[in-house]
């Protein structure tokens, strides 16, 4: 019994299946044609590291503890700052290891938060690493040595390249577009080889690779590839950029194929993503409407943004706009889509806890009440109020996760405006991505109703035949299988986090090849 798990970051149905229509992805069409499709439903805020942390531990962000890239952390003094989430700040066992105390081996590539990776029986190599420490998110070591030996391999294209991602720090520029598509398809096509590889020399009971490649095109060329935004024949620039999205995309089905074939056609296959995708229109400025309420205050040195990023060099940490002392909400990352409320501590500064509970309901009622000034809608169509829900949390939890009328994400600067039109459509996150099941378990052909991300771990157990454990929070999709069979529970997950001061923080470099990545894509403005 094996299992391929093929996570494609960003995936959606809404463009995948034009693209198979076209004849752009003739394999993928075959696929789905002999397997089983359902859109698959994302955390509360449909991100990456909650999404892909959720679907390889069966467990939600409150119990696993990662809601984004990072984290703030409040000072005694009132302050805050920023920390990069790795692996140590999941607090929920990863499925690799469930596999393996079950008895069999596991794969593990290209997942977010795996760095340092865990000693497991197996592979694993983490993604979001610079290709300068790839070593490091590596295990066993002398995989990364076998990796650097690979013919015809260049293991560089397997980590994120500093030197590369900067180039379009500030968005793309006249003669990059081509080079930036470009690079993704090599980075998929560099992840699809090494996961082929393994898979004929070594393969484990469950091999699993995410191919990140679809939501960086989409981030930043979704009115490229939604047929909805599809421009006339006048435009040529337009058009030629196009026909390399489309390439881009016949290269991915390549891939697909390339990693299904070399798995044989016994392994069950299940291809995923983390969240969907669709347009974005406008910006709202989160943090500039709190400040205007009287929550926040601005420092000196926060300047006003007139194109949704950044204006200042000098501004090195985003959080150095904020004036602590003198603020009670904040949003940290436009990515978290979240409003994290500010305790006092003993400083004084922040709100006392026995007046939490008005705070917070007086705060999610204002934003829900908030209006477009322009046509008098709604900006803010969800405020989840998520440490009132009745169950445990881990900490630093948002306060508030929003939902905004046109699915995207919010902007943490100050601004002349509340909310802005965008010149161009960009893509952003949506929360249905793609479940598509294929092999000797699955289903023929045919859809089925929405599943949750929570489902995916009950079931790769359950096509290893090792045993569900029960503080699971998904369920096993019957629905989706050729035969009738029920997942068996036994014992529970094993805990995993590492205390703050028992751990190291990523190097200057780690850190800052990220913060280029989140401002590539429009997590971080």
């Amino acid at each position: 019994m094996k299992v391929l798990m093929l996570g494609l970051d960003g995936a959606t149905f809404t463009l995948l299946d034009p693209l198979v229509r076209s004849g752009v992805m003739p394999y993928l069409g075959s696929v789905i044609e002999n397997g089983v499709r359902a859109n698959l439903m994302s955390t509360r805020n449909p991100l990456t590291p909650p999404a892909w942390t959720s679907m390889t531990t069966g467990r939600r962000p409150e119990a696993h503890g990662i809601y984004d890239f990072l984290r703030p952390v409040t000072m005694k003094d009132g302050g805050v700052f920023l920390k990069v989430n790795d692996f140590r700040d999941n607090h929920c066992e990863p499925l690799w290891s469930i596999v393996n105390r079950g008895g069999k081996r596991a794969t593990s590539l290209n997942f977010y938060g795996m760095s340092p990776p865990p000693q497991i029986d197996g592979y694993i190599i983490s993604g979001f690493v610079p290709w300068r420490h790839l070593k490091h998110g590596t295990h066993p070591k002398s995989l990364f040595d076998d990796v650097r030996a690979m013919p015809e391999f260049d293991y560089r294209d397997l980590g994120m390249d500093i030197s590369e991602e900067k180039k379009c720090v500030q968005g793309l520029h006249d003669g990059e577009h081509v080079d930036w598509i470009e690079l993704q398809d090599r980075r998929d096509t560099a992840w699809a080889q090494l996961t082929a590889h393994l898979l004929t020399t070594d393969p484990t009971e469950l091999t699993a690779v995410v191919l990140d490649g679809p939501d960086k095109v989409q981030h930043l060329f979704w009115r490229f590839v939604d047929p909805e935004l599809m421009k006339g024949d006048d435009d040529t620039w337009y058009h030629q950029i196009r026909a390399v999205c489309l390439d881009y995309y016949r290269g991915l089905d390549r891939n697909i194929q390339k990693m299904m074939e070399a798995a044989g056609p016994d392994t069950d296959v299940i291809l995923c993503s983390d969240h969907g995708f669709g347009p974005t229109t406008e910006i709202f400025y989160v943090n500039e409407w709190l400040a205007r309420a009287g929550y926040l205050t601005w420092s000196n040195a926060a300047e006003d943004d007139s194109v949704g990023q950044l204006t200042a060099d000098k501004i090195k940490d985003h959080l150095g706009m904020i004036q602590w002392q003198a603020t009670k909400a904040f949003c940290p990352t436009p990515s978290s889509n979240a409003i994290y409320i500010k305790k006092d501590l003993g400083s004084g500064n922040g709100v006392k806890e026995d007046e939490y509970l008005d705070f917070v309901l007086k705060l999610q009622r204002e934003l829900l009440e908030l209006r477009d000034p322009a046509n008098g809608e709604k900006i803010v169509l969800g405020a989840d109020l998520n440490k009132l829900r009745g169950t445990s949390f881990v900490e630093p939890c948002p306060d508030i996760t929003l939902r905004l009328r046109d699915g995207g994400f919010v902007s943490i600067l100050k601004s002349s405006e509340i909310v802005t039109q965008r010149p161009e459509p960009d893509g952003t996150h949506r929360p249905a991505g793609i479940f598509i099941g294929h092999g000797p378990s699955f289903r023929k052909g045919g859809s089925i109703e929405a599943l949750n991300l929570l489902d995916v771990a009950p079931l790769i157990l359950t096509l290893l035949d090792l045993p569900v454990p029960s503080d699971f929070e998904g369920r096993l999709p019957t629905e989706a299988l050729a035969d009738k069979r029920e997942a068996v529970t036994g014992g529970a997950t094993q805990s995993h986090h590492v205390a703050e001061e028992d751990r190291d923080e990523p190097s200057e470099e780690e850190r800052e090849a990220l913060m280029k990545q989140l401002k590539i894509l429009g997590y971080m403005d």
